[in-house]
């Protein structure tokens, strides 16, 4: 369908918006065989870098360092698959809202703080096929919530977006740019807020 030029277009973060992330981290953390509260510091302490672009070859072996392990070739490479592949299931009424976006002719796009393997995961999922941009950190070498990574989308997308991110430091950095950022809360309230803009929903 032939999209609007009078709506605005919605942009939407991954992780803890449209799939569930921080469920994840116990998740992995059980696998690897660590407390989740000793694995979280580690893990999240050396993410910018790795969402930046660096390779899971310089981001993970931190995290074993810190935790003082050691991981060979094939167990990082589980490590980081796993990691990667949590983010590729879209969470229950997130689908059903991006499907009455984008067939109501609205424009949509992602804009996600993520590694390379978690991009190269989302970008071959069924649900993200529908979205007219997809903007990686790791793909512009940027991440939220630097103005810079928001610039971009301006110029790809134009002025009008409205915005729906689970990290409040995010929002506050796309509103000093004027959208309409919202911090996601359920699907519901996100429906509220998307209704209340006169565009279409489920």
């Amino acid at each position: 369908m032939e999209r609007s030029q009078t709506w605005p277009a919605v942009v939407f973060d991954i992780g803890g918006v449209l799939t569930t992330s921080e469920g994840g981290v116990p998740e992995l953390s059980r696998m690897i065989g660590v407390e989740p509260e000793r694995f979280s510091g580690p893990y999240w302490e050396h993410r910018l870098d790795y969402d930046r672009g660096s390779l899971p070859t310089e981001y993970w072996p931190k995290v074993a360092r810190d935790l003082g392990l050691e991981w060979s070739d094939e167990e990082l490479a589980r490590i980081d698959l796993f990691d990667a592949r949590r983010w590729s299931q879209i969470a229950p009424g997130r689908l059903e809202i991006l499907t009455a976006l984008q067939r109501g002719g609205v424009t949509t796009a992602l804009l996600s703080n993520a590694p390379a393997s978690m991009a190269r995961i989302v970008k071959a999922a069924d649900w993200s096929a529908g979205f007219d941009e997809r903007f990686f950190s790791c793909d512009l070498g940027l991440i939220k919530p630097e103005a810079k990574i928001y610039e971009v989308v301006e110029e790809r997308l134009g002025a009008q977006l409205v915005f729906f991110d689970d990290r409040p430091p995010n929002i506050e950095a796309a509103r000093a740019r004027g959208w309409q950022a919202h911090l996601w809360t359920t699907p519901e309230a996100c429906r509220e807020v998307l209704d209340g803009l006169g565009l279409p929903t489920p």
